[in-house]
């Protein structure tokens, strides 16, 4: 179909279209003026997304998440949300309010759900795509109605992230106050078995107590290795008998092997001088042998005490190494003490810092339990509206046009596909597939407007 053959069926149809298209002019006009004028009320809400925790003081990470916005929004067209405005209003028990009710649902179901559930159809919510801005909007016949509806509705979202909050944290506190009967059960026991152990092995300080067994024993091995080389000492002094360097070299042995050399000088001369039976010889034999027997008696006394002391070291040696033995099971029965001492005192602490953690963490529930704090608020109030929000009169013309436009086309094609008519050359050339020879037809300019094309051949 050409555009000059549109025209031309417009022309032709022209009443039918201007039929349609004022019919529908009119409805729309009609329409408007009977639908009951709404009002809407618009209320701004800010989420502070950098909010800290009120008890901990942490940031809340769970504010950054994409899908936190839409879950506000969610919640602000809850039916927990409406029950809390549907009960600040007292809706339910207004009489006229449960007439209404009885009217719609014969008594069946409950009133608060059937208020909230109508209350909601009136709320439109609308996060904003660049901030953390809530625009919450209630649309009702009354301005006051649905001003106050739209404030009731901000307020009550703020009381439900509330309650969700106090609510899970009242349950946290339950479970902590649970938890911490058995806690403080088990430091309890800790503690018990802690004293019990340091009471049975006489356990007063255990970290002194063993540094001063470790300072003994290590004075004891010192004593030890003297001891031993003072064994050594007097065992090597010892075993050369009469003989031995200490021994001969004693001043007191020196005067008398002096003197005996002397006395043995003087005997030899006068055994020369006298012969063996003269008295002079003989008293000097006998002095001789005095000197000798002296000597010999000295020479065994140093021998013996070089043995005695050789022995007396030796004795105080084992007497060391078997103190030194004895101060080491002490020392190493002290550290088995001290481990088993440790164990207990580790469950002690380990059970003390699981009972503080547990504490601290109950009394944050206790205290997040009680708190009336919101990351929400309301940087808009929703003032009662001075021009209804629909029906737009103007907006519903534009599209009354449009829409009566296109319906006036439609039902001209319509009519002219029922009762198809020959409005020009072209449609003989189409319709019949012959040739035009001639066109009979006045000028285009003479021609009446809408007037029927004559059959050419």
């Amino acid at each position: 179909m050409t555009f000059e053959q549109f025209l031309n069926i417009l022309r032709a149809r022209k009443w039918i279209a201007l039929s349609v298209f004022f019919t529908v002019m009119i409805g729309t006009l009609i329409v408007s003026l009977l639908l009951p004028k709404q009002y809407t009320a618009e209320a701004t809400l800010a989420i502070d997304i950098k909010a800290a925790d009120p008890v901990t003081g942490q940031q809340i990470s769970g504010y950054m998440a994409p899908s936190f916005m839409a879950t506000q929004v969610d919640m602000i067209t809850s039916q927990n949300t409406a029950l809390k405005v549907v009960d600040t209003l007292g809706l339910a028990l207004l009489p006229e309010a449960q007439a209404q009710f009885q009217e719609a649902t014969k008594g069946k179901g409950d009133i608060r759900n059937w208020f909230a559930e109508s209350l909601l159809k009136g709320l439109d919510v609308k996060p904003s795509r660049e901030s953390n801005v809530i625009n919450l909007e209630y649309t009702a016949t009354d301005p006051k109605f649905a001003a106050a509806l739209a404030n009731n509705f901000a307020q009550a979202y703020i009381r439900t992230t509330i309650d969700i909050k106090t609510a899970a944290a009242q349950q946290n506190n339950v479970f902590f106050q649970e938890q911490l009967k058995s806690l403080q059960s088990n430091l309890e026991k800790a503690q018990n078995k802690l004293s019990e152990y340091q009471q049975q092995h006489g356990i007063v300080g255990g970290d002194e107590r063993l540094d001063v067994e470790n300072q003994r024993l290590n004075e004891l091995s010192s004593q030890v290795v003297g001891a031993q080389t003072q064994t050594f000492d007097a065992q090597s002094r010892a075993r050369g008998g009469n003989v031995a360097p200490d021994v001969l070299n004693n001043p007191l042995i020196q005067q008398l092997k002096g003197q005996l050399a002397v006395q043995e000088a003087k005997y030899k001369q006068l055994s020369e001088k006298n012969g063996p039976n003269h008295p002079h010889n003989q008293q000097a034999m006998a002095e001789l042998n005095a000197t000798r027997n002296q000597l010999s008696e000295l020479m065994g006394q140093y021998a013996g005490g070089l043995n005695s002391a050789a022995g007396n070291s030796a004795s105080r040696q084992a007497a060391l190494a078997a103190a030194l033995q004895a101060q080491k099971e002490k020392v190493l029965d002290l550290k088995s003490q001290r481990a088993a001492l440790d164990v207990l005192q580790r469950n002690v602490d380990n059970a003390q810092r699981s009972y503080d953690q547990a504490l601290q963490r109950f009394s944050q529930t206790m205290l997040e339990s009680r708190a009336d704090q919101s990351n929400i608020s309301i940087i808009k109030s929703a003032p009662e509206p001075i021009k209804h929000s629909s029906p737009r009169m103007l907006l519903n013309l534009i599209l009354a046009i449009f829409v009566g436009s296109l319906l006036a086309i439609g039902f001209a094609m319509l009519a002219e596909l029922i009762d198809r008519r020959i409005r020009s050359k072209d449609d003989i050339e189409n319709m019949l597939g012959l040739t035009v020879l001639a066109d009979l037809l006045p000028p285009q300019g003479k021609r009446k407007f809408g007037r029927k094309a004559g059959a050419a051949a």
